[in-house]
Formats: structure tokens, C-alpha cells, sequence
């Protein structure tokens, strides 16, 4: 039956050819029996068609045939027709044809061997053994075209015999421009997964497709998009390809692109088209056409992990992480024991308890407390602060300034020394506000000494008060003369600052403003987290069903495949993220709770911001949550996903140790993440836009916003972009000669400097490079101020004699020994989503640990230690000054 039908095919065939024949006049049909891997020449006109039939020998029979066809003329539009048939289907090209922008005169193709049709077994009515068809790789070529002038066509059939990859061995290939090359892996028994790598030594732009053992075989770059898994190739390539997909084995097909504009995202220069066309369009038709383009390959078949190895590497993770855990829980346990409780117990001073309050200490408190109402802008630093709420409201009174006028005596006879100064009451003073500057309660009229006069009492000032420094000579006549040198400063702030003058606010108050930030933390994560889920879900399935490899840029040397994710280990190498934040957060919430059971002293320690903490460690489970989604395919579209909560810890950072010494005029949580917001949004125009345009907008917004925030933390928060703040800092400047070039703050004035000029290069070096990568270079910004913020806390905490406990040096030197090699494997990076993905696989290494982590899960390993680390160390390096009352700790 089947042969009857090949027969009736044959039959219809030869018919179809004379009835065309007919059509056109006199066209005569030639047969030929031609042999393997000699070349033919035939000469083709309209009237001739060609019927070349090939018949290889048993031995030759097991390998596949390539045919080459190459022709002398013709053009696309009356073109050289060469049809191939074979027992299992018939295949039809043309030439010239065009590939890209280039117009080729040359073909070779791969037929498909017998076996390869997707069948499971012959039909009953179709014979194998049938003598009447053909023998295995017996196929003949029919040759015809419609041009009018002779056709000169050479063409060869030869047997493929090194199409075979086989296991554990490399494979050279030599592909060029219009002549893909096929290889085949068949699967050995028991195997189940198999890694392809692709290395050249040239930059020639290629595609490596891999398709099932089925029939046809794509081999255009046309054919290729739609039907097979792919990837463009300049110099190294990989993939992870498993039984279950390609049951049969699989081909892996080699096509060189004729520009490298899909590797390099290069584009053709534009020519002076119109005189091209006017003028040179003889000279360049009578041009010889550019040689084919030429890709040399090396094609690696290895082993993939086995199911024992991918428990082993996600295993040693999670006890590295599980051990923290474990640690914490001992020393927990430990302080049960005196001795340790000792060395590592608070040495803090308890707040009295309600019966230790005398009456008397009662009815004093209460006949001094004012009435309450709501704090004016000048009745603390919290000036840019002013609460909208009632739980904002705190008692205080107005500050009346007291001055005095200086009396000028002469010395006593024969006293050598200076006259003796004395501070009065001005008439305008009111003595109901306590003494004078000077006084005490037992010489309410002793008189001030010089030093009386010139040194600060009062940590905050009435912001119109100046110091007077009085300066006394002998003139030539014995009389002493005042020379007053007025001393203004800017804003009233005192000379030195301790944190109980900005720390007036109650613990309840503060309390509930730390807590605004996980509160906000919270809604902010939610609503940011579920549609970049949804996202990156779409992405995955998108790649799934095109097979372009192209689509995420993953290290396809050292990916790892599992389920319905592509890169398994890069997202769960960041679980570090989410078990260390959820520690620090269980640590945060360990020690709020000890604190509630045993309350100290509002006077004494840093005040507790157990809120900004916990969002601390909320924000790092973020991390890793958004960062394990970007990985499921990264790219430049969702790259932001990956840095967004970096950003937030980043400045989350920044305001918490700011906080420390400045509890009353930090920053609001919603103005915090309003500042993010706008950073992610201008992420998201540097990645989508970019551009000199851009970079210019962000170098004058980036050295701005920074200017404005340095006078912010110079002036403690009392100054804005208002006129009457300018004004103050213009008087300040204008005072300088008379009161000395000396700053005010000099600590303050050095890190101020030196965080200035960090930022001014790297706002320079944005706007030089423009490098495409910008939210990389946001994210160096935030993480370089923020580890100079953290050596400026610790370098002034010690120029202050402030020595931190011995397990707060101890989270240090963690810290510092998880970031120096986890910034170097940072920076070495396996992928570049800035560039194209063919550019991006240079970068592909292969796996350094286990056989199972690259360079970048090392990266998420121990930047999850350092950030842990990072965080004790700001949790515990004030735990020092808990006896230590806050009118003697310094602000800086």
C-alpha cells in the first residue's frame, strides 16, 4: 500500500514536470545518477530540469547527508529551485536567497536521518521492507529555474561523519554564512541530564540552537526563532539540557548571523544613501560580493550535577545559617551562668520604681510641670520636626534668655592683675527663671569670673543669644579698657552638643516614630513585592514557551536547573537573607522585651529605637525575597527588583545611626521613604532612558540634595530652604573674620568635607562614563556613604573616649571579614545585564564551590554575614554608655 502511493507520487511528479513541459514550450527532463562527495557541475536554462538521484553503499548508509549547492547567477525574484526527496519527506530551497541584509549564492544543508522521523513505529500498512522503496539514504535532488540565462551549479552530497558529539569530549565545528552546521547527542543509558558549552577563540556573532531528534531540522535564522532553544554566542556559552525535554537526544545546531549587530546591539552606519543610489550603484553591482563570514566552534558535552549533589550544596547552606541560629540559642543559655552574665550583662542604671518616689519628689515634679502644649518650632533643635498628632505633644515651656552687663573696676592699688568682672541682672531680666549665668544657690551675687562669662551653661540657647568674649589691656595710663569681640552663632546652637538636649521627647514618643518605619516598611514590601512576583512569573513562562535564551542573563556555565525555575542555586543562595534577618529581628525583639521588663533611666544611654531596628532586618528579608525573584530571570527590566531593598537598607542604615545621637530631629519614616521612592524612580529612567540628558539632571540633583543635607546635619536640623534659614547661614559666613575661621563644629565640618568630595566624584564619574549599569552605580553611592558614616560614628565614638564593648568589636571584625571578600566577588560578577546577553556569557565562569556556586551566590552568602554583622554592630556598640547619663554624651 505504501509503496503504491510513493509510486502514485512519483508518477504525479513526473507528470507535474511535463505538463510544464508543455506550458513553457519544449523543457526537457534529464536523470543522472550522480556519486557521494564528488562535486557536479550542470549548467541549468529554462528548458532543462534536472533529476539527480544518489545511491550510497550499505557502509555509508549510517551516516546523515549534507548537500552544497553554490550557483554563478539569478536573483530572487527568478530563482534556482533545488528540491531534495528522501523516503521520510521532500525539502525545497532557493537561491540566491537572503539572510539578514546579505544576498547569498551559496546553501548547504543537513537532510534528516531515517530514524529521526517522530514516530514510534512504521504503520502496518506501510512495509519496511517494501523493495520497492528506496534504500536508507538514497535521495535524489531535482534541479530547475525559471531565469532566462544559463545557470552554472555546482552541487555535492557527502556523508556527515563527525555530527556526532560525543560525551566527555570537545567537538571542533567550522560554520559559516549561509552553511549551518548540525551536530547530534544521543542519549547513553541512564543518563538523564547533560551540560552543553559552547567556547571560540573569534568574535564572529552566532546562534547555537538545540532542538529535538525530530524531523525537519530547522536551519535558518528564521526557522530557528520559533521552533528550538537558542542563545547568541561571540565567545562562550552553556546550557543544561535534560532527557525528559528531548526523550530522543537532541540536534545542536551552529548559524552565523551575517552582521554582529544581535551581539552588540551595533547598528549599521547611516551612508549618503542618495548618492550611493544616484551615482555608485554601477560600481557597486560590478563589486564582488564579500566572502561568507566564517565562525569557528568548540562544542563540550559534560556531566550535570546528579540529585546528590544539588542536596549537598543546598544542605552546607543551610547549616552555615541554621549555625547562627545555634550560636545565638547557646549564648542565650549562657548567661544563665554568673560568670558570663557578668562579662556580657548591661551595666545600665534601672529606672526607679513607682513606690521609691517619695511624695515630696511628686509634688515638686508636679508643681513644676507646666501645662502641655504642643512644642513650637524654636523650643528644641526639633525645630523641622513639628508633630501633627497628640501622641507628638510633650510639655515645655519658653526659654527666657538672661543677660548681663559687664562692670569694668579698676584694680585695687598695687595689684599687677586685671580688673575684676562682675555680672549683674539686666533691668529687662526676670528672676523668676532661676539664677543668672554665674550664680549658684549660695552666692546668688557672687560675682562671674571671666571664665564665668565666656563659657556655655545652657545646651540650648535662645536661637537670637551671642556669646560677648571680653577682652581687657592697660593702656599707657593704668586704666583698663573692654575689648568686646561678639561671638554670634548661627541658629543659637551652643558650642557643644550632648544628646540630652536633643532628646527631649519622651520614650513613648520616639518609640512611636521608630515604629513608623516596619509599619510603612511592611505596606511599602507588600504592595512592591506582588506584582514583581507576578512579573518575573510571566518572564520564566515567557522563556519557557519561546526558548530564547537570550531572554534572562543568567551564568549559563554555573546555573542549575530545578523544577520550573532555570538558575535554582542562584535563588536559593539567598536564604542567607531571609534566616539572618529573621535572627536579627528575633535579637531586636529579645531585647525589647528585657528592656520592658526592666526599664532604665531616661537620663542615662542612648535612647532605644527598637523599631528602625526591626525594619532593619524586615528590610533584609526583602532582600531576599526580591532578589530570588529577580534571579528566576534576570535582565535589565527587573534589575531594579534586585537593588530596591538594597537602597532601602542602605538608607535605613544612614538614619539609624544618625538617630543615635539625634533622636528628636531625624528624619520622619514617610519622608525617608519618600526620598526612596524618588531613587527608585530615578532607577527606573536611568535603566529605560538613560542618556546625557539624564545624567546631567541626576549630577546637578546628586550634588544639590547633598549640599542641602550637609548644612541640615551641620546646623542640627535648623536649617531649610527658606529665607529666613539663608539668611542665618549668610550672616554666619559674613561674621567669619570677626569671630575667627575656626568652625563652629570641626568634627562635623571634616566628615562633612570628606562625604562632599566622595560624592562630587562620584557624581564626576556618572556623568563622564555614563555607564549603562546606572542602578549599580546608585547603589555604590548608597553603600560607600553609608560604610563612611559607619567608620566616622566609630573614629568619633573613640576621639570621645567612648571605648564599645568587646562583642561589639567582635561583630566588627565579622563584618569586615565577610564584605572584603564579598565585594570582591561582587565586583568579579558573572553576568553584565547592561550589555547583551551574547557579551554578557564572557563573563560566565564556571562553578568555585561545590560545584555548585558561582562568584555571585558567594556574593549573596556573605553579604547576608557582613549585613548581619553590620547590624549587631550598630545594635551593640552604644551598650558602653548605658550608665552614662546623657548630658555627658557627646552628639557628632
Amino acid at each position: 500500500m505504501c509503496g503504491a502511493a510513493r509510486r502514485a507520487g512519483a508518477a504525479l511528479l513526473l507528470a507535474a514536470l511535463l505538463g510544464a513541459a508543455r506550458a513553457g514550450g519544449n523543457v526537457s527532463v534529464q536523470w543522472k545518477q550522480l556519486t557521494f562527495e564528488d562535486t557536479h557541475e550542470l549548467v541549468v536554462t529554462p528548458d532543462v530540469e534536472f533529476i539527480l538521484s544518489f545511491a550510497p553503499n550499505p557502509a555509508q548508509g549510517v551516516f546523515p547527508i549534507r548537500v552544497w549547492v553554490q550557483t554563478d547567477g539569478g536573483d530572487t525574484s527568478r530563482p534556482l529551485l533545488v528540491t531534495a526527496r528522501r523516503r521520510i519527506g521532500a525539502w525545497t530551497w532557493q537561491l540566491p536567497y537572503r539572510s539578514g541584509g546579505a544576498l547569498l549564492y551559496e546553501l548547504e544543508r543537513t537532510l534528516c536521518p531515517d530514524d529521526s522521523v517522530d514516530v514510534e513505529k512504521l504503520n502496518d500498512d506501510c512495509d519496511a521492507d517494501d523493495p520497492t522503496l528506496p534504500a536508507s539514504g538514497e535521495f535524489s535532488l531535482h534541479v530547475g529555474s525559471s531565469c532566462a540565462a544559463p545557470t552554472r551549479v555546482q552541487l555535492r552530497a557527502s556523508f556527515a561523519r563527525d555530527w556526532r558529539l560525543p560525551f566527555q569530549f570537545s567537538t571542533n565545528v567550522e560554520t559559516q554564512q549561509g552553511a549551518p552546521r548540525v551536530n547530534v547527542y544521543r542519549w547513553q543509558p541512564g543518563q538523564d541530564n547533560v551540560r552543553l558549552v559552547v567556547e571560540s577563540e573569534d568574535d564572529v556573532c552566532a546562534t547555537i540552537a538545540v532542538q529535538n531528534y525530530t524531523c525537519p531540522i530547522a536551519e535558518t535564522l528564521e526557522e530557528i526563532e520559533v521552533s528550538t532553544l537558542r542563545m547568541t554566542v561571540i565567545r562562550s556559552g552553556g546550557v543544561q539540557l535534560s532527557r525528559a525535554r528531548y526523550p530522543r537526544g537532541f540536534y545542536v545546531l551552529s548559524v552565523v548571523h551575517d552582521t554582529d549587530e544581535a551581539c552588540r546591539r551595533e547598528e549599521a552606519p547611516e551612508g549618503e544613501w542618495l548618492w550611493e543610489e544616484a551615482v555608485l550603484a554601477q560600481q557597486q553591482g560590478q563589486q564582488e560580493a564579500p566572502p561568507p563570514r566564517r565562525k569557528t566552534l568548540t562544542l563540550h558535552t559534560r556531566e550535570a550535577l546528579s540529585r546528590a549533589q544539588y542536596a549537598v550544596g543546598a544542605a552546607v547552606t543551610l547549616a552555615v545559617f541554621v549555625l547562627f541560629y545555634v550560636l545565638f540559642g547557646a549564648l542565650v543559655l549562657a548567661q544563665r551562668w554568673p560568670p558570663w552574665k557578668r562579662l556580657v550583662g548591661p551595666r545600665a542604671v534601672l529606672a526607679r520604681k513607682p513606690d521609691e518616689v517619695t511624695r515630696s519628689e511628686v509634688a515638686s515634679s508636679m508643681s513644676m510641670s507646666p501645662t502641655r502644649q504642643r512644642r513650637d518650632s524654636t523650643a528644641t533643635f526639633d525645630s523641622s520636626d513639628n508633630s501633627d498628632t497628640d501622641e507628638e505633644e510633650e510639655s515645655g515651656t519658653a526659654t527666657t534668655v538672661v543677660t548681663t552687663t559687664t562692670v569694668i573696676t579698676p584694680p585695687p592699688p598695687g595689684f599687677g592683675g586685671p580688673p575684676e568682672v562682675v555680672s549683674e541682672p539686666s533691668p529687662g531680666s526676670d528672676s523668676r527663671n532661676g539664677p543668672s549665668q554665674g550664680d549658684t544657690p549660695d552666692s546668688p551675687s557672687r560675682p562671674a569670673s571671666r571664665a564665668d562669662v565666656t563659657t556655655d551653661t545652657a545646651d540650648m540657647p535662645d536661637a537670637n543669644t551671642s556669646t560677648r568674649a571680653v577682652q581687657t589691656e592697660q593702656n599707657g595710663n593704668g586704666i583698663y579698657l573692654e575689648r568686646v569681640q561678639s561671638m554670634v552663632r548661627p541658629f543659637g546652637l551652643p558650642a557643644r552638643l550632648h544628646v540630652a538636649a536633643l532628646s527631649r521627647r519622651r520614650a513613648r514618643v520616639l518609640s512611636a516614630r521608630s515604629d513608623r518605619y516596619l509599619y510603612t516598611l511592611y505596606t511599602v514590601a507588600l504592595f512592591y513585592s506582588l506584582p514583581v512576583l507576578q512579573f518575573v512569573a510571566a518572564y520564566q513562562v515567557v522563556l519557557n514557551v519561546t526558548g530564547s535564551l537570550d531572554t534572562c542573563y543568567y551564568n549559563f556555565l554555573c546555573a542549575h536547573p530545578w523544577g520550573g525555575i532555570s538558575d535554582f542555586n542562584h535563588v536559593f543562595s539567598n536564604a542567607g537573607y531571609l534566616l539572618l534577618g529573621a535572627l536579627f529581628m528575633l535579637q531586636v525583639r529579645r531585647r525589647r522585651l528585657r528592656r520592658k521588663r526592666k526599664p532604665r533611666d531616661e537620663e542615662y544611654g542612648i535612647p532605644a529605637h527598637y523599631g528602625l531596628l526591626s525594619s532593619l532586618g524586615a528590610a533584609m528579608m526583602m532582600v531576599a525575597l526580591l532578589s530570588a525573584t529577580y534571579h528566576v530571570c534576570p535582565n535589565a527590566l527587573n534589575f531594579q527588583f534586585d537593588t530596591a531593598f538594597m537602597y532601602v537598607l542602605a538608607v535605613l542604615s544612614m538614619v539609624k545611626i544618625y538617630q543615635a545621637r539625634h533622636p528628636d530631629i531625624n528624619a520622619r519614616a514617610h519622608a525617608t521613604f519618600g526620598v526612596l521612592a524618588v531613587l527608585i524612580a530615578l532607577v527606573v529612567w536611568g535603566v529605560l532612558g538613560g542618556g546625557p540628558l539624564f545624567w546631567s539632571v541626576f549630577t546637578v540633583l546628586h550634588i544639590f540634595t547633598f549640599l542641602l543635607l550637609s548644612l541640615r546635619i551641620y546646623y542640627v536640623g535648623q536649617f531649610r530652604l527658606e529665607k529666613e534659614s539663608l539668611q542665618q547661614a549668610a550672616r554666619s559666613v559674613a561674621d567669619m573674620p570677626a569671630r575667627g575661621l575656626r568652625p563652629l563644629y570641626t568634627a562635623r565640618l571634616v566628615m562633612l568635607l570628606i562625604a562632599n568630595a566622595v560624592n562630587w566624584g562620584f557624581a564626576l564619574y556618572g556623568l563622564f562614563t555614563q555607564s549603562g549599569d546606572f542602578a549599580g552605580h546608585l547603589l555604590s553611592v548608597l553603600l560607600c556613604n553609608t560604610l563612611l558614616y559607619m567608620v566616622f560614628y566609630l573614629s568619633m565614638k573613640l576621639l570621645h573616649g567612648e571605648r564599645p564593648r568587646w562583642y561589639a568589636w567582635l561583630y566588627l571584625a565579622a563584618a569586615s571579614a565577610a564584605w572584603a571578600p564579598g565585594l570582591y566577588f561582587f565586583v568579579s560578577g558573572s553576568t553584565d545585564w547592561s550589555t547583551t546577553p551574547a557579551q554578557s556569557r564572557h563573563l560566565n565562569h564556571e562553578c568555585v564551590v561545590l560545584q555548585f556556586y558561582d562568584a555571585h551566590d558567594l556574593w549573596h552568602i556573605l553579604s547576608a554575614v557582613a549585613l548581619y554583622c553590620s547590624f549587631n554592630a550598630m545594635l551593640t556598640w552604644d551598650d558602653g554608655l548605658a550608665a552614662v547619663k546623657r548630658t555627658d554624651i557627646a552628639v557628632f
